[in-house]
């Protein structure tokens, strides 16, 4: 199992390889699971995406992405 702290951040490398929307999977502190859906990437976009997760597990996407041809 992977764990982040609160407060810490997670850096991760992707490469989109076709257009699909995101979503992410967590547990909370309490154990519950959640999976929200986030914004649609599209092939061959890149750049960063922030995901902000808040107390009462409210999640923002932050994407800064451009359209590599």
């Amino acid at each position: 199992m992977q764990t982040i702290a609160a407060g810490a951040s997670y850096h991760y490398r992707f490469h989109a390889l076709s257009t699909d929307t995101l979503s992410i999977d967590f547990t909370d502190a309490v154990r519950h699971s959640h999976t929200v859906s986030g914004p649609e990437l599209k092939q061959n976009q890149e750049g960063s995406l922030l995901i902000d997760i808040q107390p009462g597990n409210q999640v923002t996407w932050t994407p800064a992405l451009t359209l590599r041809h």
